[in-house]
């Protein structure tokens, strides 16, 4: 890979983002538009806001997005925009994440995922399951880029992902829909939403299963949920979600860069007996009331429980039992926020605080290392943020958090002789953390808006690295500085440009030690920077016709070796088309290319070959004529050979060109 030296990158990221705020002024004004920056993201922010007043680059995505894309999961959804790079084990969204900003292998403890307000992240190496969350199940999806650790706490570092699921329109409405495609994968659905008068109420049931691209690849969902909300008065309001998940999958592990490369070996796998059964039940409850004209005070809590049985390595020697590991995992969260109004300079101004407080149980017990991982986890934080308007162009948003962490770890090891568990030492953990966010929004004109800010974040280690380190592991902080413009055209266009430099201290990675030799989990000794630029075009030359594109330039690297940090690339284009052939037709068609990447096992860039770039092209042909709707997708349609993740040239290898087709019924 050629490399682009450290200083260079950053004046070509910056001199670029100088050019297009350069042009902005050329555009005209215009208060009408179709697209993305008249959208509301509502729980980023202080208060409800169009996504031209933040100073972060964030990406909307709405409903009819979700609709018209040929992704069939979440993770392939997100996975088309600007500067978040999907990482698959297996082929599907089991075993599989997105990683923003290029925060590389440890992406799942620096990505804070977000559904309805509660956090799904585990306190493990496991991150965000999204595979738990089924798109249909989807109003839209917010992605905040950057630190949000003001508003979010631990692990706020590459960006945030709010995903907002659906509630009910007036009257009642039935959705059905059944797909079914390549590898033998067939699926089917129900929603029911119903609103009346104060009341709503939106129930979902769905049945998966597919035997995947890879032997041993297959995967067997079931998905349920209840949403209830309820108005008690004209100024105060509940909400209640219930979600259970349940799924059994195959663990066909890599196979080599060899076979990676031969249609009928990459197929295959050494490992038939592994698998798991996973079942993941969230519970969400919430309030908000107006305290008066100008001060909402919202309330929420939620509870999540994970159980984990699988089975790595499998042996006929021994009883299945006798070799299954198993993780459990409750953890519970409650907290609340008041926003409130103000008058000062004349002007309109915003204020958010909020506490919050979260548990965790959590225990790992891996038969397979005779083992068992023990910890209880505490965190507590408090926040605060401050939107000052000077002008009715200029807004200042200064933010801060305060947050403590507790936990008490314990490894025990397992006497197989004695077949007793041996209890370990048990070690406490105690920190306290402060981050700081400000940012600057000016609106040239009501079409064009620039904004920079200025923020901090932090990160503690998670379970899976406590238990395997050493005393010294601590928490990473990191300072992000970013700034870019957009531009509306009328309601034919938008452009996006952002530029912004992460460096991050005391970065928590896993890797030899440099004194014993053995792997472990450590800080980094030489801080690590990215650096970046982040384009986004939304075109309609016409109703008809709806054209996207983005472009992402990452330059992540190892301070002082300036070595790359692996499996980040150094360049990601997407574009997509959707184009309403005839009154009832639309035909949707995605691309993405991603550009080669450093083994993930290969920090010094010179142990193992690159992973080569890739692009991968899906297209949806779709009819809707109410209550009836078709659809046909093709993915792959270039039937690239790739592979998104490979450790020490043991490659993970994605499908081929695949196909599925369904039909969903409203009422």
């Amino acid at each position: 890979m050629k490399q682009i030296k450290p200083g260079h990158s950053g004046v070509l990221a910056f001199a670029l983002l100088g050019l297009f705020i350069a042009a902005v002024p050329l555009y005209g004004e215009d208060d009408d538009t179709r697209l993305e920056l008249e959208e509301i993201v509502v729980t980023g922010t202080p208060v409800s806001d169009s996504v031209m007043e933040l100073p972060r680059n964030v990406t909307v995505i709405t409903s009819f997005d979700i609709e018209q894309a040929p992704s069939k999961n979440i993770i392939d959804l997100l996975a088309r925009e600007a500067n978040v790079n999907l990482r698959s084990l297996f082929g599907h969204d089991k075993s599989a994440g997105i990683d923003i900003r290029g925060m590389g292998d440890t992406y799942g403890s620096n990505v804070v995922v977000m559904v309805d307000g509660f956090r799904i992240n585990s306190p493990d190496m496991a991150g965000f399951d999204l595979s738990s969350i089924p798109l249909e199940t989807v109003e839209r999806i917010e992605i905040v880029r950057g630190s949000g650790s003001v508003l979010y706490g631990d692990g706020a570092v590459g960006g945030v992902v709010n995903i907002i699921t659906k509630n009910a329109s007036a009257g009642s409405k039935i959705n059905i829909e059944a797909t079914y495609g390549s590898y033998n994968s067939l699926s089917s659905s129900v929603t029911v939403r119903r609103q009346k008068e104060r009341a709503s109420f939106v129930a979902d049931a769905g049945y998966s299963s597919s035997d995947g691209y890879r032997d041993n690849g297959f995967l067997v969902r079931k998905d349920a949920s209840v949403k209830f909300g309820y108005e008690l008065t004209d100024f105060t309001s509940i909400s209640f979600l219930l979600a259970p998940h349940k799924d059994s999958y195959g663990l066909p592990g890599p196979v080599s860069r060899e076979d990676a490369g031969s249609r009928e070996k990459r197929v295959l796998t050494v490992r038939p007996d592994d698998s798991g059964d996973n079942t993941d039940v969230k519970i969400i409850a919430g309030m908000e009331t107006f305290l008066g004209d100008t001060v909402l005070l919202q309330a929420h809590g939620g509870y999540r429980f994970r159980d984990d049985y699988y089975v790595m390595g499998y042996t006929p020697l021994l009883p299945r039992e006798d070799q299954t590991d198993h993780v459990s995992e409750g953890t519970y969260t409650v907290g609340a926020k008041l926003s409130a109004e103000y008058e000062f300079l004349m002007q309109l101004q915003e204020l958010l605080g909020g506490i919050e407080f979260s548990a965790t149980e959590y225990k790992r017990t891996e038969l397979s290392k005779n083992d068992r991982k023990s910890s209880s986890i505490k965190g507590l934080g408090l926040f605060a943020m401050n939107r000052l308007h000077f002008t009715e162009e200029m807004s200042w948003n200064l933010g801060y958090r305060f947050s403590l962490y507790g936990g008490t770890h314990r490894v025990d090891q397992y006497k197989s002789v004695e077949e007793v568990w041996e209890n370990g030492e048990p070690f406490d953990r105690l920190w306290s953390n402060h981050s700081f966010d400000t940012g600057l929004v000016y609106d040239i004109s009501r079409s064009v808006s620039f904004f920079t800010s200025f923020a901090t974040s932090f990160r503690t280690p998670n379970v899976d690295e406590f238990a395997l380190s050493g005393s010294g592991l601590h928490p990473q902080t990191g300072t992000h500085i970013e700034a870019g413009s957009r531009v509306r055209i009328g309601d034919t266009a938008e452009l996006a440009l952002t530029g912004f430099l992460i460096r991050i201290l005391d970065e928590i990675y896993y890797g030899e030690d440099p004194d014993t030799g053995l792997p472990t989990n450590r800080n980094y000794e030489n801080p690590t920077n990215r650096i970046g630029v982040e384009a986004d075009l939304k075109f309609y030359p016409f109703d008809s016709f709806y054209v996207w594109g983005n472009y992402t330039f990452l330059d992540a690297r190892f301070e002082n070796r300036w070595t790359f940090v692996p499996l980040v690339p150094q360049h990601k284009a997407s574009f997509g088309i959707e184009w309403q052939v005839a009154q009832p037709v639309i035909l949707s068609v995605t691309g993405t290319y991603v550009g080669s990447r450093f083994d993930g096992n290969d920090e010094n860039n010179d142990l193992y070959m690159s992973l080569g770039p890739y692009t991968v092209i899906d297209a949806k042909l779709t009819y809707v004529k109410e209550p009836l709707k078709l659809f046909l997708s093709a993915n792959n349609l270039l039937d690239e050979l790739y592979s998104t993740a490979a450790y020490g040239e043991q490659y993970y290898p994605m499908p081929v060109r695949n196909f599925y087709g369904g039909v969903e019924l409203a009422f």
